[in-house]
């Protein structure tokens, strides 16, 4: 062989021994990008989170990632998920819509959703720490989202997360960040000490509201996943 074909022929080598060394391996399985990754489109990145449109085709594995920050989810269609484990051990489990939950940084798994089931579709929310986590209440409002028909889903040191499906709020101060999530056609309106808004909002949309002021907030006949941010 000739000498500069070896050097080309060694260098190559080293390049694939390089990448072979630096995949991490949980078990028998190579983790893959948890976000981005086929399927994930980003649809609202700011100082408080990335905010991720997610199909799972049925039959189509995401192959094992690792989730590396704290993150909500809003499950859009009732379907049916397998979860595989770093184990090796599955679980089939039904698929919610208006599902709405807060897991946990490092959460390492495979989804995959199952042939012959309507393809998943999720709305998930990787959660940063950047950016005021309280607004001081300077008004005369009750502080914090608040609406008849909103049930309080998850309360913990990251989220607040509600599920909103009936009535309008009351004036309240919005002390937190907040995501919504309608499910649903409608129209949002938003007033309080900004001008009113009247928001066109379809399934699976997301809007962000700031903190720091005083809201009143109606969408009748439209669920929301609504995501108050400590």
């Amino acid at each position: 062989m000739a000498k500069g074909a070896f050097f080309a022929v060694l260098a190559v080598a080293t390049v694939l021994s390089a990448s072979s060394a630096m995949a991490e391996m949980v078990g028998k399985y190579t983790l893959v990008s948890a976000l981005p990754r086929p399927g994930a489109t980003k649809i609202l990145d700011n100082n408080r989170g990335t905010v991720w449109d997610v199909i799972y085709p049925p039959g189509m594995s995401t192959g094992m990632h690792r989730h590396p920050v704290d993150f909500v989810g809003v499950e859009l269609v009732e379907t049916m998920l397998k979860v595989t484990t770093p184990d090796g051990q599955e679980r089939i489990s039904p698929i919610h819509r208006g599902q709405i939950y807060m897991l946990p940084k490092g959460l390492t798994h495979i989804e995959e959703n199952v042939i012959g089931k309507p393809q998943r579709n999720s709305i998930l929310i990787e959660l940063k720490d950047a950016g005021p986590h309280d607004y001081a209440n300077t008004g005369k409002d009750a502080s914090g989202f608040t609406a008849a028909g909103a049930k309080q889903v998850t309360d913990n040191n990251r989220v607040t997360l509600w599920d909103w499906t009936t009535g309008p709020t009351k004036t309240f101060y919005q002390t937190h960040d907040m995501y919504l999530v309608p499910m649903d056609a409608g129209t949002l309106t938003v007033a309080g000490d900004e001008p009113s808004r009247a928001l066109p909002v379809a399934n699976g949309q997301v809007i962000f509201l700031p903190g720091g002021h005083a809201r009143m907030l109606q969408a009748t006949g439209v669920r929301i996943a609504v995501v108050e941010l400590k």
